[in-house]
């Protein structure tokens, strides 16, 4: 994971715990918005390691020249 993508889950996290510990969310609620955070990450991981993937095609074909 890139450390935005860590940032982003900790951010979320922390904001999970807070709600949890105020009441605002019940059990079923926090897992569901952490599922939907998790999806979130892995889907910004996915396209992050495509585009570096891209990248790393067109520099080993511009230096293949």
């Amino acid at each position: 994971m890139t450390k935005q993508t860590k940032l982003a889950s900790l951010s979320i996290a922390a904001v999970l715990s807070a709600a949890l510990l105020g009441g605002c969310a019940t059990d079923q609620e926090a897992r569901d918005m952490a599922q939907a955070a998790m999806d979130s990450a892995n889907a910004a991981q996915a396209c992050c390691n495509a585009n570096e993937e891209r990248i790393n095609r067109m520099y080993q074909k511009i230096m293949s020249k």
